[in-house]
């Protein structure tokens, strides 16, 4: 697609402002939790500037070739936002390539730009320096923080610059950390692929077992230090937490687990 015109601003006094046509020529209707999502997103920083809304124009009539959540949000909260136009209207095999070559921010890209910003900057880059230092994701990076065993929900306030930040948090985190970090070496039976200790799965799985007031992380070490295990065949987070039980529980008389409830071949 061929721009016509810079970006410009319109502002709510603007006529332009309410007569941008939605949902023609191939764009979606906007979607309710997207809108309320970006709205949230917006107060907490305005990156509208950014993310223009491209625009194609019909004889008199502008309508909307990408950015139906962004205005339908943007008309909601009364404020500005920016536009682009393009020559002519664009077709659906445009508008497909054009989204699927979007690249939404991830978790580590609100993470470094909350740490360039004042009142923020301290907590995302000691953040940052957690995740550089260990081997985990940032999904499960901030659960640590949060106090979870599982990921919840979209993360919104950690990408809105909210991140909880505590001597007691802080005291929690750099010792979960801790404990994953001793399992990179802990086990020769056979030893724990790179791969497997990166696993999302593994790590949720293990932070539910960190949880789990009978869980005695000492024994588990030393267990799967001598024991065969499945852990680098295994896919699912629930699997991982009965092997983990399973491994633990050796030489107990009960076992949090039947071993019959994990099917491979530990070589």
């Amino acid at each position: 697609m061929k721009t016509v015109s810079a970006i410009k601003l319109v502002n709510p006094n603007d006529p332009l402002y309410n007569n941008l046509k939605v949902g023609q020529g191939g764009n979606r209707q906007p979607i309710t939790r997207h809108v309320e999502n970006l709205k949230t997103s917006i107060e907490a920083c305005n990156l509208l500037k950014y993310r223009p809304i491209i625009v194609w124009k019909d004889r008199k009539k502008y309508h909307i070739a990408d950015g139906q959540n962004r205005y339908t949000a943007c008309k909601e909260m009364g404020i500005p936002f920016y536009i682009q136009e393009v020559a002519g209207k664009p077709d659906e095999r445009m508008l497909s390539i054009l989204n699927s070559n979007q690249r939404n921010w991830g978790l580590g890209d609100f993470a470094r730009f909350w740490a360039e910003k004042d009142g923020t900057r301290k907590k995302y880059r000691r953040y940052l320096t957690y995740h550089a230092e260990n081997k985990v994701t940032h999904g499960i990076l901030i659960t640590i923080y949060e106090g979870e065993t599982k990921r919840k929900g979209r993360n919104m306030a950690f990408k809105n610059g909210k991140l909880k930040e505590s001597p007691a948090i802080l005291r929690h985190v750099e010792g979960t950390l801790y404990k994953l970090r001793q399992l990179e070496y802990a086990a020769f039976n056979p030893a724990l692929h790179k791969m497997t200790l990166r696993k999302q799965q593994f790590q949720s799985a293990m932070l539910t077992a960190f949880s789990t007031p009978e869980f005695d992380f000492n024994t588990f070490l030393k267990n799967l230090y001598d024991t065969k295990h499945c852990f680098n065949k295994l896919a699912k987070a629930v699997d991982m937490e009965k092997e983990i039980y399973r491994i633990e529980s050796l030489g107990k008389k009960k076992y949090a687990w039947s071993p019959k409830d994990i099917k491979c071949d530990a070589k």
